[in-house]
């Protein structure tokens, strides 16, 4: 289980006879990751929310862990809009 928070204050300079504005964006999201060791797989659901949006958005996904360090990750999510926002993406990780 995974929690996070993210907090982003913009400040502006203020303009002689005008006051200092500052605007906070908040964002949390929260997911829950299970492992199927023996086989490499992980799957994972999720939501996030933030300050601008006010709504939960979720989000489920999957990754594999093939040979050698490759995997391929696989998600789909909700977007604000009420449309879908699918990935796929495949990586490749090695050290020496």
């Amino acid at each position: 289980m995974q929690n996070g928070l993210n907090v982003t204050q913009q400040g502006y300079v203020p303009v002689p006879g005008s006051i200092a504005h500052h605007q906070r964006n908040y964002q949390t999201e929260q997911s829950a990751k299970l492992s199927i060791a023996d086989t490499g797989t992980s799957l994972i659901a999720g939501q996030s929310m933030s300050s601008t949006e006010d709504k939960w958005l979720r989000k489920i996904g999957a990754e594999q862990k093939l040979f050698g360090g490759v995997t391929v990750n696989g998600s789909i999510g909700e977007t604000a809009l009420g449309t879908s926002n699918k990935s796929l993406s495949a990586g490749f990780k090695t050290s020496w």
